[in-house]
């Protein structure tokens, strides 16, 4: 049985288009990415997995039962973080918390909680309203894991913090999957995504347009070659003709850096016609991955 399932999920808002048919599925255990950018629909799908919002078709599964939107589906298994978290404003940190844990279990939440407190730097004494925009964002991550939930649903979870806590949160992510916990990361952090997550899936336009593990998402991307000439040698024109998807990245006098789509063999046997000095392969990001293959689906339309 998988943690998550969505199958053909479509969510229209009037004449605008949420999700269109959409269908995945996540392994107990699993940390997966959701990843596209604003208006792709990844909180569109996230409020249906949570019942917030009422598909027109398909349905959302999760722990094994169907989600039925209005209702609390399993609730005290999961744990949800919506990309703009907020909290009664009057209450200190502490006791919004302790609300909200009514959802957990008794005093082991009183005890996590004050845990994760401390590793985020958090002072719960405080008033919500009173607190910077990274320290409300920590009180969110507190409330999605102080209940130990078997199931995250993470909506943008490090938006707003600093470099050394947002290091922390992926490292909760990463403790609670090893613990069994099941982790859906939406982000805009391509950088995260590819630090905790094995696979992921890219939406277009409420679409899917993949679902595979982060290292063939990079590998559909482009790849990258930096040539150093001999002293004196003239860079030679590319063959656009001859190899697909070769341009130029950033070129001076001694240097070119290349982009190019497919297998290096037809890059190599060009360059082995000039005077090379040597050549460096700089690593492909999910990010350059990402943003290619955006390029690519854009132009088959």
């Amino acid at each position: 049985m998988k943690a998550i399932e969505v199958k053909t999920l479509t969510k229209h808002y009037g004449s605008a288009r949420g999700v269109d048919d959409l269908s995945f599925g996540i392994e107990k255990g699993e940390i997966f990415g959701y990843l596209g950018p604003n208006g792709s629909g990844k909180t569109t799908t996230i409020r249906c997995l949570m019942g917030l919002l009422r598909p027109n078709l398909g349905q959302c599964i999760l722990l094994g039962q169907r989600v039925v939107p209005g209702r609390a589906t399993q609730h005290t298994r999961i744990g949800y973080l919506p990309g703009e978290f907020r909290i009664w404003p009057r209450l200190k940190a502490r006791k919004a918390l302790r609300l909200l844990a009514r959802l957990g279990n008794g005093n082991e939440v009183d005890k996590r909680r004050e845990e994760l407190a401390e590793k985020l730097d958090l002072d719960l004494d405080r008033r919500a309203g009173a607190l910077s925009k990274g320290n409300r964002q920590k009180v969110g991550v507190v409330y999605a894991f102080q209940h130990q939930p078997e199931v995250l649903i993470l909506d943008e979870p490090t938006i707003g913090l600093d470099p050394l806590v947002r290091q922390v949160v992926l490292d909760l992510i990463r403790e609670v999957a090893n613990a069994g916990s099941t982790v859906l990361l939406s982000s805009h952090d391509l950088s995260e995504v590819a630090a905790v997550c094995a696979r992921a899936a890219i939406l277009r336009e409420g679409r899917l347009v993949e679902l595979a593990p982060i290292s063939k998402i990079v590998q559909q991307g482009e790849r990258r070659l930096k040539v150093w000439f001999a002293k004196g040698a003239t860079i030679p024109p590319l063959p656009a003709d001859r190899i697909d998807g070769i341009r130029v990245i950033q070129q001076n006098e001694a240097s070119l850096q290349i982009a190019y789509q497919g297998s290096a063999d037809a890059v190599l046997k060009w360059l082995a016609r000039f005077p090379v000095d040597r050549i460096a392969t700089p690593q492909t990001s999910l990010e350059d991955a990402f943003i290619q293959y955006y390029r690519k689906e854009a132009g088959n339309e």
